[in-house]
């Protein structure tokens, strides 16, 4: 059942001991370690755009049909140019995570609560290394992170197949049990779900959402498969420490 944020009382408590095993920490990066409503990604998408009208010299406004289209049956826009017309995925990488990273700052309570996170600390992402450390690295973020699993790591096969957690999983020696999963699109969390972690939707308060931070799906914390929803995710992540024990 889907816990929400928002609760009085005992939430902190209830919350800590629903993570109390937990020894690994697992974030998409986008809209995820920073807020949707930044529109950061937005700009992204833009690119994406604009990279498929110049590949396929269509207009935008086809260009954007395709893009969606793609999206929608590949799991990538990416995935679907180099399925349909043999895209080199680099070139596409480094165009569309060309972007502006003027509307975001270092995050410090987010870096506090980061460091007093038990266990190690991953980013598993659809985007680049590249995109995740020029983000993190502008949040102030970037060294609390063991590693970063990206879609190239994944050969292009994009979240949420469930063969790219389990080779995430794989390739960082992770028992999913014993882990927790943080994600802004509650269809990638279906398969860390029935793997065993535990899932957590963040999403933006419903005043700042909007067709760009809502974009590619709606915000469904409802689904069995998400355990808790959070609107901020420096909040959640010290309401989870207040009641965890330190360990040596």
């Amino acid at each position: 059942m889907t816990e929400t944020f928002e609760m009085p009382g005992d939430q902190a408590a209830r919350i800590s001991a629903d993570f109390i095993d937990k020894s690994v920490w697992i974030f998409d990066l986008d809209n995820t370690l920073y807020p949707a409503h930044s529109n950061l990604f937005a700009q992204v998408d833009y690119r994406m755009g604009s990279f498929v009208s110049e590949f396929l010299d269509i207009d935008r406004v086809e260009a954007r049909k395709i893009q969606k289209k793609y999206y929608r049956e590949y799991g990538t826009t990416m995935n679907g140019l180099m399925t349909c017309h043999n895209l080199d995925p680099h070139l596409y990488l480094d165009y569309v995570h060309n972007i502006d990273l003027s509307p975001i700052s270092q995050d410090a309570a987010l870096n506090d609560a980061l460091a007093c996170l038990p266990g190690r600390k991953l980013i598993l992402t659809n985007g680049s290394v590249k995109h995740a450390e020029n983000v993190a690295g502008k949040l102030g973020i970037l060294h609390h992170f063991d590693d970063i699993f990206d879609i190239v790591a994944a050969d292009f096969i994009p979240k949420p197949a469930r063969s790219t957690y389990e080779k995430f999983l794989a390739k960082a020696g992770i028992d999913p049990q014993s882990a927790a999963m943080f994600e802004d699109l509650a269809q990638n969390l279906e398969v860390p779900h029935a793997l065993g972690m535990k899932t957590i939707l963040v999403c933006s308060p419903p005043q700042l959402r909007d067709e760009k931070t809502d974009m590619y799906n709606g915000v469904d914390g409802d689904a069995d498969h998400v355990h808790h929803v959070t609107e901020h995710l420096s909040d959640f992540l010290e309401l989870i420490l207040q009641h965890m024990p330190v360990r040596s």
